[in-house]
């Protein structure tokens, strides 16, 4: 009896392994997963970006991963503009998961974790309010330039600029450029208590982020992730609390709550799924951090970046985006701070159609092609210059291409043009005002914290005036 019992077990088994690899034999080719856990064992979960390339520098373009759900990898650039831009249709979709319901507020809900018709008709209504509320370059460039004021004049009253954190001001900066688009008002450096408890609550739910997409049951445990859902919920009400319909709307919450009365699919559910999407995405500051960094740490090319600066723009006025194509040096600046300090170590997952098993997961590897790129020569090195065509003035569009920390196609960040306003203004504006320095003693350290993000490490600098 314990024989046949036995030998029926051993049967199971073995038809369940060979079943298991003819599932495996579907997908792109990878290193061969182990039955039933895959590739699990031979992933790094706190360096993602490492552990994929590990695991998938033998093959192709294309890779497989299983985690043991398969991902399938793309890693050159190629490879991910005919995907994403190509066959973007195919590739348009998003996993569904209890994490992703949790901060969507609602299944299939807002913009960035919907799919189908309620992600087209989200977005596009979205973008539509973002267009009259900041989105639109004059009226954004108008928000930067007086949140980066806001910011030059609160360093401007330090007393000891010898060991400055960058990190809070840089926050507030840019918290307070989303928070007026999408809710209508601004957080006071001095004043900013209930928004330092939100970051906290954001750090925190962001490094269970990633344990959560393996465990979703984690979600249900009330303090992951509750107080960066509350604090966008309280923003909300805020903004509707005296708001009449009947009155011209001042921030993407008024504007989205009057739609709803003409739109039938526009409904509160999703209005608080997209203004959560928007306001988590447009609070992130790592390319900001990283940039005051290099900035630190490469001292020529602050240098030159302030030469160039001081000649076109001057001293007396902050810079502006009509400056631009007089400052092919510091838009070199800003596309190098991309590609060399880029925050995603992998893309947000998207679902294919086609070519491979329909709701498949597929992930578009950016770091691997800003950082090893045969275009990108001595991509290891923090070179500006790279980016700059012979004439000196004219920027080279094959590197351009190449440079995607957004990603690319129907599902890039909605958020890219006010990121990128973000970014050339205060970086521009900081070297304007200050030579930011290491602090005495101190070397700058670029070594990333890897969590899902490479951010870097809390670094105090020196601030010395530059005119």
């Amino acid at each position: 009896m314990f024989l046949t019992i036995t030998l029926a077990l051993v049967t199971l088994l073995v038809y369940a392994v060979i079943q298991y690899y003819r599932y495996v034999a579907r997908y792109p080719k990878g290193e061969t997963p182990l039955p039933f856990i895959g590739n699990y064992g031979e992933l790094d979960f706190v360096r993602q970006h490492v552990g994929f390339e590990r695991l998938s520098k033998k093959f192709n373009g294309v890779t497989t991963v299983f985690t043991p759900s398969p991902i399938v990898h793309l890693r050159d650039f190629e490879v991910i503009k005919e995907a994403f831009i190509d066959k973007g249709d195919d590739f348009i979709g998003r996993p569904q998961n209890k994490l992703f319901e949790f901060f969507s507020f609602a299944p299939n809900g807002g913009v960035i974790n919907s799919v189908g018709d309620n992600w087209r008709e989200q977005r596009r209504a979205a973008l539509s309010i973002l267009r009259d509320f900041g989105m639109g370059k004059n009226v954004q460039e108008t928000l930067v330039q007086s949140a980066v004021a806001d910011m030059i004049e609160y360093l401007e009253e330090m007393d000891d600029k010898s060991k400055v954190d960058l990190h809070w001001p840089i926050q507030v900066m840019v918290v307070n450029v989303i928070n007026e688009i999408m809710f209508g008002f601004r957080h006071k450096y001095s004043a900013s208590g209930p928004l330092l408890k939100f970051l906290i609550a954001r750090v925190f739910a962001s490094k269970l982020m990633f344990i959560g997409m393996s465990f979703p049951f984690l979600i249900d445990i009330p303090f992951i992730g509750w107080h960066v859902q509350q604090f966008v919920v309280d923003n909300i009400h805020r903004a509707l609390d005296n708001y009449s319909t009947d009155e011209e709307p001042s921030c993407f919450a008024q504007a989205y709550k009057q739609r709803m009365i003409t739109n039938k699919n526009l409904d509160e559910p999703n209005l608080y799924a997209c203004s959560s999407d928007f306001f988590l995405a447009g609070v992130e500051t790592t390319t900001l951090r990283w940039a005051m960094l290099f900035m630190a740490r490469y001292q020529d090319v602050q240098e030159r970046l302030r030469c160039e600066i001081h000649t076109v723009v001057g001293i007396n006025r902050l810079p502006s985006l009509n400056d631009q194509n007089n400052l092919p040096y510091t838009r070199a600046c800003v596309l190098e701070v991309q590609r060399f300090g880029n925050v995603l170590s992998n893309n947000v997952y998207r679902e294919t159609g086609q070519s491979i098993p329909a709701g498949t997961m597929v992930n578009a590897d950016i770091h691997h092609v800003m950082a090893h790129d045969p275009l990108f020569v001595e991509p290891e090195k923090f070179a500006p210059d790279r980016y700059i065509s012979e004439d000196g003035k004219t920027l080279k569009k094959d590197l351009i291409d190449r440079t995607i920390p957004f990603s690319i196609g129907k599902r890039a960040c909605a958020g890219e043009s006010l990121a990128k306003v973000e970014l050339i203004l205060c970086l521009a504006s900081m070297v304007q005002h200050y030579r930011i320095l290491p602090c005495e003693g101190d070397v700058i350290d670029l070594e990333p914290i890897a969590l899902g993000m490479l951010r870097p490490k809390d670094q105090n600098v020196r601030l010395e005036k530059a005119f």
